[in-house]
């Protein structure tokens, strides 16, 4: 899996979203977590940790895409975490996955700023097709914030995931540790995620 977690929009929860997948998929074979966010925070993530369980490599570059597959030579899975704001660089690592994981959590202000990482993947098609799902994070549990942001999704004619993630503060407070075999909710992320994937790449010709 080459999976990109992107939203153009600040404070959806992407590093937090990529450390926590790239730490899942590496119990499944070798994963490289590439860090395309010029403020390097699952660079500083994995190095604050220590004993961090894969290798995480910078590269903020908007060629991102023409270095990926030799960057992941002798990988299973790579993992890219994209800056907010950074229409190339996002772009370019879009480019170079076969899925692109939109984290959103269900606010108004969130949905509302949501357009311009659709329309870059709209500027995509005909070049590059990956499979785009959304994940709401962020979620307060027992609210009706989740479920309408999720019609919401739906009308727009977006792949939404079951599988949810909690506003906990496990995840804010997680920040350079080095995680351990109980990753919480994103392990029903990544097993939403891996037969998708499985699923589209056997449909492609």
């Amino acid at each position: 899996m080459k999976l990109t977690v992107a939203n153009l929009k600040g404070g959806a929860g992407k590093t937090t979203t990529a450390v926590y997948l790239a730490n899942a998929l590496a119990m499944q074979g070798r994963t490289l977590l590439i860090d395309a966010d010029p403020q390097g925070s699952a660079l500083s993530w994995s190095e604050t940790a220590g004993d961090f369980p894969l290798p995480v490599v910078a590269a903020p570059v908007k060629d991102l895409n023409r270095r990926v597959a030799q960057l992941a030579e002798g990988y299973l899975h790579v993992v890219i975490d994209t800056p907010p704001g950074e229409l190339a660089i996002t772009r370019s690592a879009m480019l170079a996955a076969d899925t692109v994981l939109i984290p959103i959590p269900p606010s108004l202000m969130d949905l509302d700023r949501l357009r311009p990482t659709l329309e870059l993947l709209a500027d995509l098609e005909g070049l590059h097709s990956p499979q785009v799902v959304c994940l709401l994070t962020r979620v307060r549990k027992g609210t009706r914030s989740s479920r309408a942001a999720r019609e919401v999704l739906l009308e727009l004619g977006l792949n939404v995931m079951t599988a949810e993630v909690s506003l906990r503060e496990s995840y804010a407070n997680g920040f350079g540790l080095s995680l351990s075999k109980d990753l919480g909710e994103y392990a029903d992320v990544l097993a939403e995620l891996l037969p998708a994937h499985q699923t589209s790449q056997v449909a492609q010709p």
